[in-house]
């Protein structure tokens, strides 16, 4: 297990140290794991700074390295250190949701968070929508971004944040095929709407054999009573139980729409993160599936919602043997990106290491 190291006021510093920091309290922590992981795999001591209630829910339940520290300082600790930290004495930090410390537009915002003289280029920005500053002229190419974008020809740094420990990958259920959506179920919503419309075309097709595993908020009373009990609700779960019903799902069901189109264009959705950290392949439109390197040796590609039962219905059908082909081919699109994103940040690091001094 995990020796925690309590600092009353300042992170762990040893030789040769990355701070990855999620100033964010409540989300986007996800993404710390694997921007960790990243700078392990690039030589440095790496010390974490996430709200420490997160650790409690189980985000580093999977993960342990000899050189990962956990540390639980408050939020008010680590800001007051920053403020009178020059950043000498670690080799850099990544600040993985700047949008908490500036608005998303002027980025020059996050400095105002740390001393005077502080060596802006040891501070490596995490950036998740990129639509507003590039309509405002004020993008930066140096900003690291979690997928290539799609949006007025802009460049980033892209990192895809997909490691989540030592995960269970798993072979396709024989009996009932489990689908897991990550998101709640609501009335009214477009996305919850496709997949029990689908649910309810399966049942009257004669299909039986399938469960939606539901890892958000809901209610099945909202839920047509002729599916309820293919609808598995589980609710808002700590990251270590979210973890467990990952590695029992054979799929992941997304329903993109053009409610959704930053995810085609300008930023991403958390659900590729799992798809590629667990090895699920995907339920996705043809519309959002180039930009996020999907496609049909990879995913289970579909036209529009009409065909979202056809999709599922092909997955229900789908054999053990032919699950094993497209998952190894979404693990050879996972190592690719992997590989992409360390040498993308290896190349950072250089360049703005030759800037330090």
């Amino acid at each position: 297990m995990f020796n925690f190291l309590f600092q009353e006021k300042k992170p762990t510093i040893k030789e040769n140290t990355f701070i990855v920091w999620e100033p964010c309290s409540k989300s986007h922590s996800e993404v710390v794991p694997g921007y960790a992981k990243y700078l392990l795999d690039l030589g440095y001591n790496v010390t974490v700074l996430v709200e420490p209630e997160r650790y409690k829910e189980g985000l580093f339940s999977k993960f342990e390295h000899k050189n990962l520290t956990l540390d639980k300082l408050k939020r008010h600790d680590i800001l007051k250190y920053f403020k009178n930290s020059d950043l000498s004495e670690v080799q850099g930090l990544m600040i993985t949701t700047i949008g908490k410390l500036c608005d998303d537009i002027n980025f020059n915002q996050v400095y105002s968070h740390f001393k005077k003289n502080v060596d802006k280029n040891k501070i490596y920005m995490v950036e998740h929508e990129a639509a507003p500053a590039v309509d405002a002229g004020k993008w930066r190419e140096d900003l690291i971004i979690l997928r290539k974008l799609n949006y007025k020809n802009k460049q980033a740094v892209v990192v895809n944040p997909h490691y989540f420990g030592n995960v269970k990958i798993t072979e396709k259920n024989k009996d009932i095929t489990n689908f897991v959506t990550v998101g709640a179920i609501t009335k009214g919503k477009k996305n919850t709407s496709t997949i029990i419309n689908a649910a309810l075309e399966l049942k009257n097709k004669g299909y039986d054999n399938f469960k939606v595993t539901v890892i958000g908020k809901g209610s099945l009373n909202n839920i047509p009573k002729a599916v309820r009990k293919n609808i598995d609700i589980k609710g808002r779960l700590p990251f270590s139980k979210m973890y467990e019903e990952l590695e029992k799902a054979d799929f992941m069901l997304t329903a993109y729409g053009e409610e959704q189109i930053r995810y085609n264009t300008s930023g991403t959705s958390g659900n590729f993160q799992l798809v590629f950290g667990f090895l699920k392949p995907c339920l996705i439109t043809e519309n959002f599936s180039p930009i996020n390197d999907f496609n049909d040796t990879n995913a289970i590609i579909y036209d529009n919602d009409d065909k979202y039962a056809d999709a599922m219905e092909k997955c229900i059908n789908m054999n053990n043997e032919e699950y094993k082909i497209l998952q190894n081919n979404l693990k050879n699109l996972q190592e690719n990106l992997y590989q992409t994103s360390l040498n993308n940040l290896s190349n950072l690091i250089e360049k703005k290491r030759g800037k330090i001094g």
